[in-house]
């Protein structure tokens, strides 16, 4: 029992050294032709197999990060994000994402580009139903606490980024897939997910170029 705790206090204490590491690597390296960007995204989810792009009815979240880049070619580059997301599926969950990706993005023509991004991190689920247990010959409504849950995502991307001085926001289209496990081990061990993305990839240097102007 003391094990499982210190592996679970260790499981909640990772995402945020990793938050603070990603975060600091992205300040030391903010003068790299390849800047360091901060992201937001909106999404919608939907329980399923990849397939369908877009599901109704529409299960709305939100996701903010950072994203830094591991070199410094603007036509293939490679690079890590830490990211906080958090969703909402009438049926199912309200859920807190913690999670970085690895990703390879390809520049195709005038600043549109291509990327594919593998993850992992941690997910916590808060149940969106009343849920009770069997005791004593009655059920008992139990403490909406959560359940802690691991997540494995992949996703691809298309994205475009005007092409001039200083570097100007991004801006992307994602689909993504991610596992959620172990979702309900006695018949539904792995959740499939999907999640269509749009949002904004804005340049830490265009926060300090603002700032050098005032």
């Amino acid at each position: 029992m003391l094990a499982m705790n210190k592996c679970k206090r260790g499981i909640y204490l990772l995402p945020a050294l990793l938050i603070y590491a990603c975060y600091g690597f992205a300040q030391a390296d903010s003068t790299a032709r390849c800047h360091p960007h901060w992201i937001v995204s909106v999404f919608n989810l939907g329980t399923q197999l990849p397939g369908t792009v877009f599901t109704t009815p529409v299960h709305p979240g939100i996701s903010a990060g950072i994203e830094f880049p591991y070199n410094r070619s603007a036509r293939n580059q490679w690079f890590q994000t830490a990211k906080v997301g958090l969703s909402w599926h009438k049926y199912v969950q309200t859920a807190v994402q913690l999670y970085s990706e690895a990703g390879y993005r390809r520049s195709i023509w005038r600043g549109t580009a291509a990327e594919i991004r593998i993850g992992a991190g941690y997910l916590h689920a808060f149940s969106n139903t009343e849920v009770f247990k069997w005791k004593d010959g009655t059920y008992d409504r139990k403490a909406n606490l959560g359940r802690a849950q691991f997540m494995g995502s992949a996703a691809l991307g298309l994205s475009y980024q005007p092409p001039q001085k200083p570097p100007a926001p991004r801006f992307f289209l994602d689909y993504q897939f991610f596992l959620q496990m172990p979702f309900v081990k006695s018949y539904v061990p792995l959740l499939p997910n999907t999640a269509l993305h749009v949002g904004a990839a804005v340049p830490f240097s265009s926060f300090n170029n603002k700032r050098h102007e005032k």
